[in-house]
């Protein structure tokens, strides 16, 4: 039996991943589950026959990455699982590590599982300590900066100074800190995924904003955020539990 924990902070979520491993994955023996870096920790120190670990991204106290950085992920095998695609989800795919998309799909599952079981540990280990050197570099670096080209010519700019890009067609307007707006003759995809390293999500068909210059959430008609600036933007309804959470206000009263 493969000796496996699984870490989320939804039951439903846990509840239900535990089924589809019972179903069709019965060589996979649960022995420990935690809704919480703070409950994750001890847990994952303290078990020290631990061969598989599932990890949910987002938490509502910190990131599944908080977690891999307080243990000794060398003697286990992580996927990841998550219910949004935000950025750190964009990064991981980039990278040769395993994720699932809840739902979970049970091939996915199966999949992911036999590709984990494939890789050597030592191969696992370098690969993880590759993504998570580069994701922290991406998150500790806010002046780090990036080129954007009009018509006039390539800039560069610190992508923290930039506040928010809006969509206008096949082009976007990228609004920075200073008040300063710029027109890319790019959609507001290519800018989403030019941004994907970086803490932008996209809240609305028309807006992708810098989480870091998220001021407040207003639970006014489908939901708004008040920007640094004082700019107030639609959250679209499909978007609000996913920024909820990464604004790391989910499960805490909002509805």
């Amino acid at each position: 039996m493969i000796q496996s924990i699984i870490i989320d902070d939804e039951p439903n979520a846990r509840a239900s991943l535990l089924q589809e491993l019972k179903l069709h994955c019965p060589e996979i023996q649960i022995i420990g589950e935690a809704a919480s870096v703070a409950e994750a920790v001890p847990l994952l120190q303290k078990s020290s026959r631990l061969e598989l670990l599932f990890l949910d991204i987002q938490l509502t106290d910190g990131s599944g990455f908080d977690i891999l950085e307080k243990v000794d992920f060398q003697l286990f095998k992580t996927i990841f699982t998550t219910a949004y695609s935000d950025y750190a989800l964009k990064a991981i795919k980039f990278s040769p590590l395993d994720y699932l998309l809840k739902p979970i799909d049970a091939e996915e599952l199966r999949a992911a599982i036999d590709k984990a079981l494939r890789t050597r540990q030592d191969a696992f280990t370098g690969q993880m300590n590759s993504f998570l050197q580069q994701y922290r570099t991406a998150m500790a670096a806010p002046q780090q900066r990036i080129s954007l080209a009009t018509s006039e010519g390539i800039h560069l700019f610190p992508v923290q100074s930039i506040l928010r890009c809006a969509s206008d067609g096949n082009y976007t307007t990228v609004h920075f800190q200073n008040g300063k707006k710029i027109l890319l003759s790019k959609t507001l995809k290519d800018m989403e995924e030019t941004l994907a390293p970086y803490r932008f999500m996209r809240i609305h068909k028309s807006h992708l904003v810098n989480l870091d210059h998220v001021q407040s959430y207003l639970n006014r008609f489908a939901g708004e955020v008040v920007m640094s600036d004082g700019t107030r933007l639609s959250v679209a309804q499909r978007k609000k539990a996913e920024l909820l959470k990464l604004l790391g206000t989910w499960g805490k009263g909002e509805k």
